[in-house]
């Protein structure tokens, strides 16, 4: 049973909005469900991925009881100009807003920025919040430059002040080309992917300079689960690194939330153990995964609650934590 799902996905029927003609963009055939991306079918989605309604009969048929919205991940189109990309976005965002607020609370949504202008991207947020989106995803693997760069500081100091939630998701980009098949790259390359930007934002001490940042990683955190105790041995005997981090990696991974997407109880078990376990909140990827993803969480070697928590208690406390003063946001059931 899922309640409270902080990792969904999303594909508009619209997309991408007749704001250009460039094949790359990721687009869908209603009547069969086939999303196309440069002119190639990608992926067949269910009507669930573009049909709310049919989506939340569907959620609380199983005892749902909220989900959180995000692009699909090949609708973040980090390719496209800055000029494109910004009328994207706003398309998306305004389509997402609208749709959200048919369903009194039980959705709610992650906006998109363009990827190729950070700039951009930041004096977007503002619009993002107004429109009463909880915040905006953004791909482990900006084009321009890594999360953790100075051309995403303004970026991230003002998802900060707006209270925003950051949801990074873990991308293949230009790698994914060099495997025989998508899910191998999916396999090796998403867990190093997302590790890679979250032990960037760490060792460079971006999240430990924005105690009000709420990011969410998406996949567990793939590889920083292994990064942390390597990161924090090597700021032991380098005083430069310590200058960089003036906490531990250890510490500046639980200022983070986590999906609990890494398919085995036992590493599930010690990033609760690490990051503690009111860090790590209900995500699914629905509807992409074909069947469940988490079907360990009942696993005897998880600590007692831990599922309920997981489900329910954790993903309260971060929406509770993202509450914004004069914010348009329904409360979630």
């Amino acid at each position: 049973m899922t309640v409270l799902d902080l990792h969904t996905h999303v594909v508009p029927p619209e997309t991408p909005f007749g704001t250009s003609s460039d094949p790359r963009w990721a687009r869908l055939d209603t009547a069969t469900g086939v999303v196309s991306v440069s002119g190639k079918p990608f992926r067949t989605v269910h009507r669930v991925a573009w049909d709310l309604d049919a989506r939340r009969a569907a959620a609380e048929a199983v005892g749902g009881t909220g989900q959180l919205l995000s692009a699909m991940p090949e609708l973040l189109a980090p390719w496209a100009s800055p000029s494109e990309g910004l009328a994207y976005a706003r398309a998306f965002n305004a389509w997402l807003a609208e749709a959200v607020r048919h369903h009194d609370g039980f959705f709610t949504g992650l906006g998109v920025v363009p990827l190729q202008d950070p700039a951009a991207a930041a004096g977007l947020l503002t619009e993002i919040a107004d429109a009463g989106l909880l915040g905006v995803e953004v791909p482990s693997n900006p084009p321009t430059a890594p999360l953790h760069a100075p051309a995403w500081a303004g970026f991230l100091d003002e998802a900060e002040r707006l209270g925003l939630l950051v949801f990074v998701h873990a991308a293949g980009g230009a790698a994914v080309a060099d495997y025989p098949h998508p899910m191998a790259a999916n396999g090796v390359v998403f867990p190093a992917s997302i590790g890679t930007a979250l032990g960037g934002l760490i060792v460079t001490g971006a999240l430990a300079a924005r105690s009000g940042l709420r990011l969410l990683a998406s996949h567990g955190g793939g590889a920083l689960i292994t990064e942390l105790p390597r990161i924090d041995y090597l700021r032991g005997i380098t005083p430069a690194l310590r200058e960089l981090m003036p906490e531990s990696a250890v510490d500046s991974a639980r200022r983070l939330w986590f999906d609990p997407l890494l398919f085995d109880a036992g590493l599930v078990r010690h990033l609760a153990e690490t990051v503690g376990p009111d860090r790590i909140v209900l995500g699914t990827d629905h509807p992409f995964m074909p069947t469940d993803p988490l079907g360990f969480l009942g696993d005897p070697a998880l600590p007692a609650g831990f599922a309920k928590a997981v489900r329910e208690t954790n993903p309260e406390a971060l929406l509770a934590a993202l509450t914004r003063p004069n914010s348009r946001q329904r409360s979630w059931r």
